[in-house]
């Protein structure tokens, strides 16, 4: 049976969205539709803005939890230059089934950004009871893969709820090890996880470390074994307050001799102008 208020359980106070990146391949870490048992009901708002000065035609593929998932369900859409598209509530035939979560990866051929407004209101008391969060689109590119590693802030207050979301971007498996640090860097505890193809997983670091116990801890991923790459997400609810927050995962800077064909092509292009600028003054 699918847990589906699992992971949209860490709906609960309103936040600002973190900084966009615009990218042609983004990822959100958790987006869905679910109902608890509790008489609640969890939805996510999508936005999706177009960067660019030409149309963005836009493939949206939603990884379903639990799963790999080698063909995912796709939508095409697509947006005039500097358009932007709110799907409010998300749902079928983006979802999959009208209750189920995952993550959303966003291809397109020019530049767009993205984020998701997940909240969650008690039907009896209709949409202005309703506490949210967003998550931000990530770039695939910056995800991790065997041999390194990246690590998630706000794990805090023994009493809050920490969750976990990682989803691999490559379409290869990945195997993961996943630690619970100090804040002096001194590993606590491990687990690994496996991850197949564009697969997403939704797990709660209480429960991966119930012998762990601190007021403030990190949380650590390793890619350990396999060819994916994963992107993760971390967020915290404090039962009590109902306080509610994200925290995206720490990204290398790429080294810049890593140059995008597009970049190249305009350096090809201003080198070529001003040899002929040259050439003509001789002239």
């Amino acid at each position: 049976m699918r847990r589906f208020t699992l992971p949209l359980l860490l709906l609960a106070a309103a936040q600002t969205a973190l900084g966009a990146y615009a990218d042609r391949d983004l990822i959100i870490p958790v987006v869905g539709r679910a109902s608890s048992g509790g008489g609640r009901l969890f939805l996510t708002a999508l936005w999706v803005t177009n960067s660019g000065d030409i149309p963005a035609a836009l493939t949206l593929s939603y990884l379903e939890s639990g799963h790999a998932n080698p063909s995912p369900r796709k939508t095409s859409v697509t947006l005039a230059p500097h358009e932007t598209r709110v799907f409010d509530p998300l749902g079928p035939p983006i979802l999959t089934a009208i209750n189920s979560i995952g993550a959303l990866r966003l291809e397109s051929n020019t530049n767009v950004t993205a984020s998701a407004r997940i909240y969650g209101y008690f039907i009896a008391q209709g949409p202005g009871s309703a506490v949210s969060m967003a998550l931000t689109a990530i770039p695939t590119r910056l995800g991790i893969g065997n041999g390194q590693s990246a690590v998630i802030q706000g794990d805090g207050a023994r009493d809050a709820v920490y969750k976990l979301y990682l989803v691999e971007t490559a379409g290869a498996a990945l195997s993961v090890a996943v630690s619970i640090e100090d804040l002096r860097g001194q590993t606590l505890g491990e687990k690994r996880l496996f991850l197949d193809r564009f697969e997403h997983i939704a797990t709660d670091a209480r429960q991966l470390f119930p012998a762990v116990t601190l007021d403030h801890a990190m949380i650590r991923i390793r890619g350990v074994n396999g060819n994916g790459r994963v992107i993760v997400a971390g967020t915290q609810t404090v039962p009590g307050s109902q306080d509610a927050c994200t925290y995206e995962m720490s990204f290398t800077p790429e080294p810049r001799t890593r140059i995008r064909w597009p970049e190249a092509a305009v350096y090809v292009v201003v080198g070529i102008v001003v040899a002929l600028a040259i050439v003509r003054r001789r002239q």
